[in-house]
């Protein structure tokens, strides 16, 4: 099919050119009439202009021209500003005033080029005003202010810097916008007369939208009034208007799937508004013997990015696992980002409210979700040069969830300072909280919930001492934590000490290729017994278990660094280290563990392993590796092994041991910490062609034992995804995998996004 001229029109390079500057036309002007019309054409004119070709040379000295029609300057020359314009004629031909060409040229300044095979370009005197413009037709191009058209004929003012080109075509962003007539602006605006849009890049394309008139202002802003959306040239949805932002959003403007998920669904994704920093979508599905669903979604996302605001809104009906009827479910999320001019101060307001704990597995989608992590949460935060203040409040607001409540919590940290030139650092905080956690309603085993306020006050001091390659930094702090109530109805007051010992020594070796750092490092940390037991007050978090230890932190770290690779991170990095723990009857091993950490970083390959031997239970505690290799620009892969024991438990803070110290071995097997585990995680990215591209997921766990007892199968889940482009801005993504939770389904959706190339 014939394609677009904006793609194929382009005139051939002259290889003799004729150059004609504004200072010729100067010394060479003189009165005439322009031509009549534009739709006449120039046929009338060549008659006219052709006795001209060999006669007396524009300035009235009786030179000749050159067969390129190169005219000599005038003594009258007047400088030029550094906006001239510069002609690139082939054989014109001038008289009154107009050069002419028939075989093909450029105009150009600073902000316009003009290339077609027939010019007349227009600079004298009419009614006492300097006239400058041009009128062009065939094979044209034009370039102004960033942009490319192409059409029949144009007209352009010099003077004014605007003009008209005809049955005209430009793009813009991911659109082809035709019409009529495009009105071209000073300021780099565009006005289409009787417009079409459409992202196909045939000249009858399969779709269209067919507006009476669409304005593009200064390349951002993209307005249609009085839209017909057209399918196989027959009219099928009407709009009064259709505005879009053509910088700032980055999702799909149109997305439509299909997808087989316990029954096939299909639906589309419309973005209804777009102006300025605010985007409006609208979401609709229909689920087989299920219903409909649809979303109403929102993005706020300023130029500025001081202040951003997104929110996502669903409501469907489906059937929940095990349910007999069809229920209405929901989902409300979002999120409001903002800082001030001056940075001191965040602001963070994400919700997430959603009508079951199943509903953000069922209707998972790329484009649906906001970084909320599933939290509703609001917290703020101000920082000046000597203090920090911290505001946060997060209630629950899904009863099947098990959460501590913040109601609120506000948190003061002062920076660290030297205490009167004595080297020694001082810095602490002060937390005040009316904490509440909250147990799930749907749990079998009704658990009984608990507040309480909680105040915390910490002080810290340390004094770095610097002796050559050896650091060494004494440590002392004290805790106290006032909890208004506890199990027994009384008022708690723990205190504790900490206190400690770090250090540090470093030393390094050049090589020709290489540099050797070596860092050996041992850090003594210790925590006097708290004065209220673990068992005796409530614990909400991490930050309430304290518990006696003694513990010594050591080993030796390597690193190489290429000198063909400078401020780069370490090529080799190895970690031996290991801790032990003194006087606890919990853990009679004094060194229960160590722990090697191995990383080679290579320009196109990324290697990790990570290992810990158990020895008080003989066993590898732990064992992860990965390797992440860029074969090529078309080629990427990764492949990760991780493999726990039934003794590695499932901390948050894995170099945290207050639990060990606390709870028996046998307590913790007992308990869902202990999960013993193996999973292989690999990923394939290829880029058959630059149209095609293919991404493989897999993930393989076995060897599964559950606290100790619960002996669990072994599982393989996998995901393919296909990618490609059907035309200029239209992707088509299809998907098929297994999983444990959906089992075989598939999905398949188009998009109308930004082609990245």
């Amino acid at each position: 099919m014939k394609k677009f001229p904006i793609l194929l029109t382009a005139l051939t390079l002259f290889s003799e050119e004729a150059y004609c500057s504004r200072e010729d036309l100067d010394s060479a002007r003189q009165t005439g009439s322009p031509p009549t019309s534009r739709r006449k054409g120039y046929e009338s004119q060549i008659e006219a202009l052709g006795s001209d070709r060999q006669g007396p040379s524009p300035s009235g000295k009786g030179e000749e021209k050159d067969r390129f029609g190169k005219v000599a300057a005038s003594p009258n020359v007047q400088n030029l500003p550094a906006s001239s314009i510069n002609v690139y004629l082939r054989d014109p031909i001038y008289k009154n005033g107009i050069l002419y060409t028939s075989k093909g040229g450029v105009i150009q300044n600073n902000d316009i080029r003009i290339q077609a095979s027939t010019i007349q370009y227009f600079h004298r005197m009419e009614d006492g005003k300097m006239v400058q413009k041009i009128e062009a037709e065939g094979d044209l191009l034009v370039q102004y202010k960033g942009r490319v058209f192409v059409g029949t004929e144009l007209e352009f003012d010099f003077n004014k810097m605007c003009g008209t080109v005809y049955d005209a075509k430009t793009l813009s962003s991911m659109w082809y916008v035709g019409g009529d007539k495009i009105d071209l602006s000073p300021d780099g605006s565009y006005h289409v007369a009787n417009a079409f849009v459409t992202t196909c890049e045939n000249k009858d394309s399969s779709w269209d939208l067919r507006a009476h008139k669409v304005n593009v202002i200064k390349n951002e802003f993209f307005q249609a009034k009085k839209v017909r959306l057209r399918f196989l040239q027959l009219p099928k949805i009407w709009l009064p208007s259709f505005k879009l932002n053509l910088k700032r959003f980055k999702e799909p403007i149109f997305r439509y799937y299909v997808n087989w998920n316990k029954g096939p669904k299909v639906g589309f994704r419309y973005q209804l508004y777009s102006w300025q920093d605010l985007a409006i979508y609208g979401r609709a599905e229909y689920r087989w013997r299920k219903g409909w669903g649809g979303a109403l979604e929102s993005e706020y996302l300023p130029p500025d990015s001081l202040t951003t605001f997104t929110t996502r809104n669903y409501l469907g009906t489906d059937r929940l696992f095990n349910a007999e009827d069809v229920e209405r479910r929901y989902r409300v999320q979002g999120a409001f980002r903002s800082q001030s001019r001056s940075g001191k101060t965040h602001t963070v307001l994400t919700w997430d409210k959603y009508s079951d704990v199943r509903m953000p597995g069922d209707f998972k989608s790329e484009d649906f979700e906001v970084d909320t992590a599933m939290k509703t949460i609001f917290y703020i935060h101000h920082r000046e040069n000597d203090i920090l203040t911290y505001f946060k409040l997060r209630p629950r607001v899904n009863p099947f969830e098990s959460i501590k409540q913040d109601l609120p919590t506000g948190y003061v940290i002062t920076r660290p300072t030297e205490i009167r030139n004595t080297g020694v650092i001082s810095t602490g905080f002060f937390k005040a909280s009316y904490l509440n956690f909250q147990y799930s309603d749907q749990l079998v085993t009704s658990l009984q919930d608990f507040h309480s306020p909680r105040v915390e006050l910490y002080e810290s001091l340390y004094r770095p001492i610097h002796m050559k390659a050896l650091t060494i930094t004494p440590q002392l702090h004290g805790r106290a934590i006032f909890y208004g109530t506890s199990q027994n109805h009384e008022t708690k007051c723990l205190g504790l000490l900490g206190y400690g010992l770090e250090a540090h020594l470093h030393g390094q070796r050049q090589f020709s290729r290489y540099k050797h750092v070596i860092e050996p490092y041992v850090n003594y940390s210790a925590l006097t017994r708290p004065t209220v037991g673990p068992d005796e007050h409530y614990i909400f978090s991490i930050q309430d278990g304290y518990q006696k230890i003694q513990q010594v932190a050591g080993g030796i770290r390597n690193l190489l660094f290429s000198s063909r690779r400078p401020c780069k991170e370490a090529s080799f990095t190895a970690d031996l280290y290991a801790n032990a723990f003194f006087s606890d009857p919990v853990i009679p091993q004094i060194v229960p563990r160590i722990y090697l950490w191995l990383g080679w970083r290579l320009p196109s390959v990324h290697i990790t392993l990570h290992n810990c031997y158990n020895f008080r239970n003989q066993i590898w505690d732990f064992s992860n590796s990965r390797l992440r290799w860029t074969v090529s620009e078309n080629v990427a892969l990764s492949f990760e092994t991780r493999y726990r024991s039934k003794y590695d438990w499932r901390k948050s803070d894995h170099e945290n041991f207050i639990l060990d110290v606390t709870r028996s071995q046998d307590e913790l097997l007992a308990s869902p910490l202990s999960d013993r585990r193996i999973t292989l995680l690999s990923n394939l990215f290829i880029r058959i062609n630059p149209f095609w591209h293919l991404k493989f997921e897999c993930q393989n766990g076995f060897y599964g034992l559950y606290k100790n007892s619960i002996k669990e199968k072994p599982y393989n889940e996998f995901k393919v995804h296909l990618y490609t482009w059907l035309s200029q801005s239209w992707r088509l993504h299809f998907y098929y995998g297994y999983t444990l939770h959906n089992h075989f389904d598939w999905n398949i959706d188009i998009q109308l996004v930004k082609k990245p190339f």
